[in-house]
């Protein structure tokens, strides 16, 4: 089991900079090449759950090929997975057990989490231009 404080130190080992953003939540934004990428990660009793919300804001206007452009992109990630949130929106989240978690496990999530970020983002923010109805996060 890992607590806030010991995963604010992790953070910080691994030189995000990180924010408290509600009660069971922390926040790390990061400058890339294609803009800012917020993280937010909660912490439940057994699960760490980093996320970047939203990643394609869409509303719930989601087209067939966006759906099967996601599954196969989950198909070849390790560790990171797109889904819908509540909203309809394309989110970008990876999920950890929290029972034996160290700081590799971590870090190795969270360098997935980022880099697919990163090299996925432009190809839906190429996508959702070609469809007008679609917002990029």
């Amino acid at each position: 089991m890992i607590d806030r404080a010991t995963l604010a130190e992790h953070l910080e080992r691994l030189g995000w900079p990180v924010e408290p953003h509600g009660e069971r939540m922390l926040k790390s934004v990061h400058d890339t090449p294609e803009g800012e990428v917020a993280v937010y990660m909660k912490l439940t009793d057994n699960w760490l759950i980093a996320s970047v919300v939203p990643f394609l804001a869409t509303g719930g206007d989601n087209s067939f090929e966006l759906s099967r452009w996601l599954l196969r992109m989950n198909r070849d990630m390790y560790q990171t997975k797109f889904a819908y949130d509540e909203d309809g929106d394309v989110v970008l989240t990876v999920d950890l057990p929290t029972e034996s978690l160290d700081h590799s496990e971590i870090r190795a999530a969270l360098d997935n989490l980022l880099k697919h970020a990163i090299e996925h983002r432009g190809t839906l923010r190429q996508a959702a231009q070609a469809n007008p109805s679609d917002q990029s996060s």
